[in-house]
């Protein structure tokens, strides 16, 4: 069945209850075409989180770079790094330090010029040299745009082939960068929110010895509406907007939502309606495994089982 515009799905609910059927919806003026209008953006933005919606999943891709490695003057006690020969390639909040007198996951908090940058813990002494050896890392990644949420067991480090632990929880990520033992043989990956927008953030962060590489990871996207141009979108603006999930799934929505606002009893037997007719979408969502209650075969195919520990009868002298 095709996708109906938003000015479609209007109709089609005003149509369904009885009511005067709106010419337009977006810049309508009569409160009833307004309540429709903000009650379908209500309707598709609840849908969109009722479910892993197939048309929903998205995949996203980061190859992160080598480290930054200069050098810079370090006082103890204080958090102050100076006389680097160049911070341009070096953000706030999102690298963090190593080195000489340098705490371990020490941060980047603020970039003073374009020599000097200022952590967010003291040296814990006074170089011997002038100079020290820095190695600034990325760890911090801003999230998408239409990120929503991660598909669990999805993360990967697809360079070296194995699976990225996380999300982590505050608990654990603090015992990796505050803990005694602070790095393992995997990367972990945690999302964090002190940015202007959401990130993610891994650990340990990357250092010459490990990059570059590239994780992977799939999600749920905000984006459910499509425009004419074919540009996805959080919610509805225009008449001539489309839903990308099930467009009679919001209709039936929308009306027991409609009525609901207005007090009438029978949104709650619409509700129900409403409640199996996504139970339904969601059980022919996506592909499943075909699985047997019936007992289990031995294999036809050689296995393990089919190979002896040892004393292999290959070469001279064997049995």
């Amino acid at each position: 069945m095709a996708q109906l515009t938003l000015l479609q799905i209007a109709q089609a609910v005003t149509g369904e209850l009885g009511l005067v059927q709106p010419a337009v919806v977006v810049g309508a003026t009569d409160l009833q075409t307004t309540q429709l209008y903000s009650l379908i953006n209500r309707e598709g933005d609840n849908l969109k989180r009722t479910h892993n919606w197939t048309v929903l999943q998205s995949l996203f891709t980061l190859n992160v770079g080598a480290p930054v490695v200069t050098t810079g003057t370090v006082t103890g006690g204080s958090p102050i790094i100076t006389n680097i020969p160049t911070t341009a390639a070096i953000t706030a909040e999102t690298f963090v330090v190593t080195g000489s007198m340098i705490p371990v996951a020490a941060r980047v908090l603020t970039v003073d010029s374009g020599t000097q940058v200022t952590m967010d813990m003291v040296a814990t002494g006074n170089a011997t040299t002038n100079l020290v050896a820095l190695t600034f890392g990325k760890d911090t990644y801003p999230e998408n745009a239409d990120f929503d949420r991660f598909l669990n067991g999805t993360a990967w480090d697809r360079t070296n082939r194995w699976a990225l632990l996380g999300p982590d929880s505050p608990q654990l990520d603090e015992y990796h960068r505050s803990g005694i033992v602070t790095t393992g043989p995997r990367r972990h990956f945690r999302q964090v929110g002190s940015l202007t927008a959401g990130t993610y953030r891994i650990w340990p962060p990357p250092q010459t010895v490990d990059t570059p590489f590239q994780i992977a990871w799939e999600y749920l996207s905000l984006y459910w509406v499509r425009n004419v141009g074919g540009t996805l979108k959080a919610s509805m603006t225009s008449d001539d907007d489309t839903p990308i999930l099930d467009s009679q799934a919001i209709i039936l929505g929308t009306k027991w939502r409609f009525l609901q606002a207005k007090g009438i009893s029978t949104a709650a037997s619409m509700q129900t309606e409403y409640s199996d007719y996504v139970q339904q979408l969601i059980a022919r969502d996506g592909g499943a495994p075909t699985l047997t209650m019936g007992r289990r075969y031995t294999p036809y195919l050689i296995t393990p089982w089919n190979v002896q520990d040892a004393n292999y009868p290959a070469g001279s002298g064997s049995a």
